[in-house]
């Protein structure tokens, strides 16, 4: 809606719509006034009026706590000058009323998954913290005590909480909701240290594992084959179960939804191979789109697939403890052991950020052992000492 100019009254100015983008309300009884009407539902009254040449715009409070005729009042007064400027009141919409905007806003943008994780720890931590609290009110103080509380509870959930409430906060300054001069005051807050879960397989566990899902696989296992898949490629298990044969090409896969969005997946020979056959193993039918790659019985998804995971691990003799998630694991680790950088190692694995890779990169003993060797030796030599071998 296009700013407005007219007599305002108090039903005027409780029944203004709310729209998409901000707009005012301006009096023409008072000039300089006006009601701004922003798009979470707050109302805010502004008087402009120019000092030394420049324009100046005091806050006056928000409607309906000052209405239509305290605020004529205050702004004749400041024309006047017989009156200092009022303290500005603040003019940031409540948190929960916030909330609402910014999830419609940003909503869009997340994943269904993705959208029912934001709304569950908004409904569980971020309400029952700040409603009630205007968002310029927040304070750290504020946030550090609710996140410290959080944290003796659930480490990893309160660093994802405190990363959403930070958006919030964020596009609320740059949506226009709160003063000059505001500083987000989640910014500065440490986060907790992440405990790295999972381990990777040596090169004689990943050889058992191979031989093993190679058996049943010519058996017609289905998820033996997703697990061999997995172990090629670092895919995750999600992008293996929804992967179909028109997502195959001759030299990637083409991933049309993954966590961080749609990707590619460069294939190597040793996958082409696997998907040459796969592709030759089954019916005509079984591999025309939108067949499922992997067409895992009664469509169980990840359970079938746990199901006999669960299995091929106890017997391989695997760790009781060793996840699906650490065949990906394995994929990374050997990449960056076989001396590919984790620039590469983070695309071959989708990642949206590098750090995401350095998380897998825990080499084992022995070849962090090699890599010193080398280094000592190529020092010792530009060095023109002698080395001493043992």
């Amino acid at each position: 809606m296009a700013n407005l100019c007219l007599p305002l009254t108090d039903t005027i100015c409780a029944q203004a719509r709310v729209e998409t983008r901000e707009y005012a309300l301006r009096d023409t009884r008072q000039p300089g006034l006006s009601l701004r009407v922003q798009p979470c539902g707050a109302r805010s009254w502004i008087m402009r009026t120019r000092k030394n040449g420049r324009a100046v715009r005091h806050s006056l409070g928000t409607f309906p706590e000052t209405p239509v005729k305290a605020a004529r009042q205050i702004a004749a007064a400041l024309i006047a000058a017989d009156v200092a400027p009022p303290p500005a009141p603040s003019a940031s919409p409540l948190f929960e009323i916030f909330q609402a905007e910014h999830e419609t806003r940003c909503g869009a943008f997340y994943k269904p998954r993705g959208l029912h994780t934001y709304r569950g720890y908004v409904r569980r931590q971020l309400l029952p913290a700040f409603a009630g609290k205007r968002l310029d009110a927040i304070t750290r103080q504020d946030i550090v005590r609710w996140f410290e509380g959080y944290t003796a509870t659930s480490p990893g959930a309160a660093n994802r909480a405190l990363g959403i409430l930070g958006h919030i906060l964020g596009r609320a300054k740059a949506w226009g909701y709160m003063p000059d001069g505001w500083r987000n005051p989640v910014t500065g807050i440490r986060m907790n240290r992440r405990n790295v879960v999972g381990t990777f397989l040596s090169e004689d566990q990943m050889g058992r594992l191979g031989t093993l899902l190679a058996a049943r696989m010519t058996e017609g296992c289905q998820a033996s084959a997703l697990l061999h898949f997995l172990t090629l490629t670092g895919c995750r298990v999600s992008e293996a179960i929804n992967l179909e044969w028109r997502d195959v090409l001759p030299d990637r896969l083409r991933l049309r939804d993954s966590k961080t969005g749609p990707r590619d997946v460069p294939l190597g020979r040793a996958v082409r191979h696997f998907f040459k056959a796969r592709r030759a193993s089954l019916s005509k039918s079984a591999r025309t789109p939108p067949s499922l790659v992997f067409a895992l019985a009664d469509r169980q998804g990840y359970e079938a697939v746990r199901k006999v995971w669960l299995q091929i691990r106890k017997q391989v003799g695997l760790p009781p403890t060793l996840r699906i998630h650490d065949l990906r694991h394995s994929f990374a680790s050997h990449a960056v052991m076989s001396g590919e950088t984790l620039f590469l190692t983070s695309r071959l694995l989708g990642h949206s950020r590098i750090q995401m890779t350095a998380r897998y990169a825990h080499l084992a003993d022995a070849a962090l052992l090699t890599t010193a060797e080398k280094i000592g030796e190529l020092i010792t030599r530009r060095c023109g000492l002698s080395s001493t071998r043992a």
